[in-house]
């Protein structure tokens, strides 16, 4: 008895087997299916970590997404559209495809950790950048003129010593308002760059006379040689007239770099 009854069972699995549906020629195939539905589900992961999800302002925007996703693979909405009314349909065979769209997940979503693991192993690796280093050590803004008389300190000269610098880029800056009394047209800054071989290069910056806030800055690269003393002028202009301004922010600093000569400034 138990011989026949196991028969039967064998023939009523080969049965359901052989009366499973197939899917119709015209519509996406079972594989297609998995491969779209497994990226609009990723793409819509994507959206909701972003906050951009479907609405009347953005509709055009996402739904751009999900034309990008059926383009991918060649298949049209209307034909998207008519493959999900088949599959809703027949529930065993969408059950299978969901259970690929699940494991393709799986296998992207590893794939993906993998990778992050990789490129944290590759940064340990990878040398750390030093920091920019601060070189103004006095007070940021000043009043010119300091006293009419003295034409020198109303430049308002600067001189600091450095630890031995190299391979950076050195950048003063300073913002500058004139005083519509002030009788000079223009300054300029003047920087000086002095190393440890008792060589020095002296760069400048124009300032033109505005009364809205002019923005001074001098860039210069320092390669390989060693830089000890950075010196010069904030203001550097023509002693015979005297010039109302105020001078803030002032920065020196001094950022280094890995392969400055590729390096462009701004």
């Amino acid at each position: 008895m138990s011989r026949y009854f196991i028969l039967f069972l064998l023939g009523a699995v080969l049965w359901s087997c052989s009366t499973r549906p197939k899917v119709p020629r015209h519509l996406a195939d079972e594989e297609r299916m998995t491969a779209v539905l497994a990226d609009i589900y990723q793409l819509e992961s994507v959206l909701s970590q972003t906050r951009l999800t479907y609405n009347s302002a953005k509709e055009d925007k996402v739904s751009g997404y999900y034309r990008n996703v059926l383009d991918k693979h060649g298949m049209s909405k209307a034909d998207f559209d008519s493959a999900m009314v088949w599959y809703a349909a027949h529930p065993t065979v969408l059950s299978d495809v969901y259970e690929e769209v699940i494991e393709e997940l799986s296998r992207r979503d590893a794939e993906l950790k993998n990778k992050m693991n990789e490129e944290k192993e590759i940064k340990k690796d990878l040398p750390k950048v030093p920091s920019r280093v601060d070189l103004w050590a006095d007070t940021t803004a000043f009043q010119v003129p300091f006293d009419e008389q003295d034409s020198l300190d109303n430049r308002v000269p600067f001189t600091f010593s450095v630890d031995s610098l190299s391979d950076g880029i050195l950048r003063l800056q300073a913002d500058y308002s004139f005083s519509e009394t002030g009788l000079m047209d223009s300054a300029r800054m003047k920087m000086v760059a002095c190393y440890a071989d008792s060589t020095a290069d002296t760069v400048f910056y124009h300032i033109h006379k505005s009364f809205n806030t002019v923005k001074g800055n001098i860039s210069h690269r320092i390669n390989q040689r060693s830089l000890v003393v950075v010196k010069g002028l904030l203001f550097d202009h023509d002693t015979s007239k005297v010039s109302a301004v105020d001078i803030e922010a002032v920065k020196l600093t001094f950022i280094p770099t890995m392969g400055a000569d590729a390096l462009s400034l701004p």
